[in-house]
């Protein structure tokens, strides 16, 4: 029996881009690359799921007319987004026995089934090619599949690559990918093939995903928090990719840029205990993606705004359906966008490079000797300063709030956020109710200010909409502009009461 940890990378391509990968260079092999050979993988759970939804993967498969084995996968998430756990035995016929595995592992499986039976949900047949290839330090298995994902009379075409590393260094898998994507016409591949069979067996759509919490050790330092909350923010980000890409979810889209920044904020925390230029070239390209993803965002807003405010009291507004059908047009436009930043080469490399990041621990590069030992820090310390830091500066921005300027309330916001995440990332240091209260109370002051910064940006929305719109958008146009003109205001007069109560809130740190 194998128990494992697997670290895997899976890169989408298509017919012509899995040839050119074949014939790169730099998956050079000395010994014969093996036969291809056909691979029958039957995927089982309960009727209800149960295995899934703890985020189980329970499969037989035979290869060719080799000897079926029974494999359990399983995401740990204390791990990269790249490592799943892994076990597999030999079984004599293709059905699942739970007893074979480890004790451990097969009373895992009966909590999460509850004794339930299991069942076939649906299978996938490929055609794989397999080679070893041998770098430096290390020996990676570059898998070349095709092939389809079954469920009855339905399939769903599979071609991708599997870079899989079997002995050595992590990070020469992880810049082997980076090489790859650089070169060659592939994308990551974020979603399992038993993610894609469980969505054709139910016919769901991927789901968005909110950020992980954040989870320490008792004795964590900052060099953990600057594992576990860069580590944290791609899980996020990439997690969401397969709703936007596959559902055109719009929470996929405010998820993806909620997790950059986070990321943005932590990198700026980072920075200024430790001087590593690549904090701030991450935070550079987050924010460029974050930008290309912004105006799908703000139209998503803007259509959920009509569509729930001004519409619904003016039923009988037939120049409500002239507007929201040119905003639709501007909409799919701003996802067409989205689309293509996704799809760019440099957003596949932003992921990979920010892992290679946190497995060669570059940051320990840019402190000297006799700085090393702010690593080793403890957590709470550096959480404690950072949050006293933000919560001044909000304080600093904030005073005379309900008067301020647009542009000045625009950055009263921003240090909102930042605080926000800060508590969020920190949280799990403090006692959870005070850090709750503490949350909620920056979050109402976030929401009224972003009721304000919202009426701006609809205003400039609609002046673009108008041209395609004519005189009924118009017309509907004046209506809004009208109705979040008087939201602004009534958000205004709970500002005060609310600047207030931020104030008076328990500061949990201390």
């Amino acid at each position: 029996m194998r128990n494992d940890r697997e670290l895997e990378i899976k890169l989408k391509t298509d017919a012509a881009g899995l040839k050119l990968v074949m014939a790169s260079r730099l998956l050079a092999y000395e010994a014969p690359e093996a036969p291809r050979r056909t691979l029958r993988s039957i995927y089982f759970d309960t009727a209800a799921g149960d295995l899934k939804k703890k985020r189980m993967v329970l499969r037989v498969r035979k290869t060719g007319r080799g000897v079926p084995q029974m494999g359990l996968k399983w995401a740990p998430a204390s791990e990269s987004f790249f490592s799943r756990g892994e076990a597999e035995v030999r079984i004599p016929v293709m059905r699942p026995d739970i007893s074979l595995f480890d004790s451990p592992i097969a009373a895992e499986i009966e909590r999460a089934t509850e004794g339930r039976p299991l069942a076939p949900r649906f299978e996938t047949l490929v055609k794989r090619r397999v080679r070893l290839v041998k770098l430096s330090r290390s020996e990676i298995e570059v898998a070349f599949d095709e092939g389809a994902v079954i469920v009855g009379d339905r399939r769903l075409p599979i071609r991708e690559i599997e870079l899989e590393l079997k002995s050595g260094q992590e990070i020469e898998l992880y810049e082997l990918a980076i090489q790859l994507v650089e070169t060659l016409p592939l994308r990551l591949h974020v979603t399992s093939k038993a993610e894609r069979g469980f969505m054709l067996v139910s016919g769901e759509h991927p789901q968005p995903v909110q950020a992980p919490a954040s989870r320490y050790s008792a004795e964590a330092t900052l060099e953990e928090a600057i594992a576990t909350i860069i580590g944290g923010s791609i899980t996020h980000f990439a997690a969401n990719w397969p709703a936007l890409e596959e559902a055109r979810d719009p929470e996929a889209v405010h998820q993806m840029r909620v997790a950059l920044r986070r990321l943005r904020a932590a990198l700026g925390m980072f920075k200024r205990a430790l001087p590593c230029p690549e904090f701030d070239a991450f935070r550079g390209e987050a924010q460029r993606i974050a930008s290309a993803l912004g105006l799908a965002r703000e139209l998503d807003v803007l259509k959920d705004l009509v569509a729930t405010g001004p519409q619904v009291n003016y039923p009988r507004e037939a120049s409500f359906e002239t507007l929201l059908a040119a905003l639709e047009k501007h909409r799919l436009s701003a996802y067409s966008q989205a689309f293509a930043i996704m799809d760019e080469p440099a957003t596949t490399l932003f992921l990979l490079k920010m892992q290679a990041f946190l497995t060669r621990d570059n940051w320990r590069g840019a402190l000297s000797d006799e700085e090393q030992p702010r690593l080793t820090k403890p957590l709470h310390t550096f959480a404690t300063d950072n949050l006293s830091r933000l919560h001044k500066l909000v304080l600093k921005r904030g005073k005379g709030l309900v008067e301020l300027p647009d542009a000045e309330r625009h950055k009263v916001r921003i240090a909102l956020k930042n605080l926000r995440y800060a508590a969020d990332f920190f949280g799990d240091l403090f006692r959870d109710g005070e850090v709750r209260a503490y949350i909620r109370a920056v979050a109402r002051l976030q929401d009224l200010l972003g009721v304000h910064n919202d009426a701006v940006s609809i205003e400039r929305l609609l002046h673009d909409i108008e041209g395609t719109a004519g005189a009924q958008g118009a017309k509907a146009s004046g209506i809004v502009l009208g109705w979040y003109g008087r939201g602004t205001a009534l958000a205004d007069a709970d500002l005060r009461k609310s600047w207030k109560t931020f104030k008076r809130t328990k500061i949990f740190w201390r």
